[in-house]
């Protein structure tokens, strides 16, 4: 074993008095500024709103679905018989429609990590009381590369279509913020689609709602953040949902593009079955059992 040299060993010998040495008064203290109980308690959105809001890692997946977005538009674009929409491939003469990419809103072009936060803050979880007025302040920013990518869509003739699960009473402020932003908004031409808008769009799932807008464009490219944004059925338990999927695994960076959403979603809610009456001990209870500290080979 080699000797270690003066300037190693000092160094350590000092960590380990420093280590040894008695607790003063101020230490193991909360920050200044930072109440107590908030220096030891946690919330189960902390660190996924906390990487949506700082972190290089989040904006760089952003931007790289849209650039991968924009190549995919060109693609499409050059060939008539693309859909992304299921709704549309069995639709007779759909390559005579003009073209249209077909975007959700929340946390795909529309940033909402500042409701996120204030929830952890409050220390609460999402409810209409808080969800509607922050909506309606129309503050939510841009999610990295929307803003660039419907630009160009719209610059390359394609109808830009927000489809979203905002409910209709929150349609007006949703376009205005999306409108002060800067988002293509067609004029003449309801392009923000929100759910309950028509009696027959009152479910969360939103084929219906592709399936209107697949009767009058074709359906280039899907972007959501949720896997409810490209197909329905997607509230039921985490085996099914991947099953779900499995047929159409050829279609991610293709014909639909994905944006990270760590904070919220259905993925998040089979974890617990949907069973949203469970309390916050019953939800974090069933987030461990489907832990998989191994892969089965």
């Amino acid at each position: 074993m080699p000797r270690l040299r003066p300037f190693v060993l000092l160094p350590i010998l000092a960590l380990l008095a420093g280590c040894a040495a008695p607790r003063t008064a101020t230490e193991g203290m909360p920050a200044e500024g930072v109440p107590a109980e908030r220096s030891v308690r946690t919330h189960e959105g902390l660190l996924a709103t906390l990487w949506t809001q700082t972190a290089v890692e989040y904006e760089a997946a952003a931007l790289q679905a849209y650039r991968l977005a924009a190549l995919q538009l060109d693609r499409a674009l050059a060939d008539p018989s693309w859909t992304a929409a299921l709704e549309q491939q069995a639709q007779p003469d759909f390559d005579a429609l003009p073209p249209a990419v077909v975007l959700d809103v929340d946390e795909t072009v529309l940033d909402n990590s500042p409701y996120q936060a204030r929830l952890i803050l409050d220390d609460a979880v999402y409810s209409s009381a808080t969800w509607d007025p922050w909506v309606r302040e129309e503050q939510a920013a841009p999610v990295p590369g929307a803003l660039a990518f419907t630009r160009y869509a719209a610059g390359r003739g394609v109808r830009v279509i927000y489809l979203t699960n905002r409910r209709s009473h929150l349609e007006e402020a949703t376009r205005n913020n999306l409108a002060r932003l800067g988002f293509p908004m067609a004029e003449g031409e309801d392009v923000v689609i929100t759910r309950g808008e028509r009696e027959e769009w009152a479910d969360s799932d939103k084929g219906p709602r592709r399936a209107a807008v697949a009767e009058r464009y074709r359906v280039l490219l899907l972007v959501g953040d949720n896997l409810g944004d490209f197909l329905d059925g997607v509230d039921a338990s985490v085996a099914e949902r991947e099953a779900l999927a499995a047929p159409y695994a050829d279609y991610w960076g293709t014909r639909w593009i994905l944006l990270p959403n760590p904070q919220y979603g259905s993925w998040e809610g089979a974890l617990f079955g949907f069973d949203y009456d469970l309390d916050a001990a019953g939800r974090q209870a069933r987030r461990y059992e489907q832990l998989r500290p191994r892969r089965d080979p």
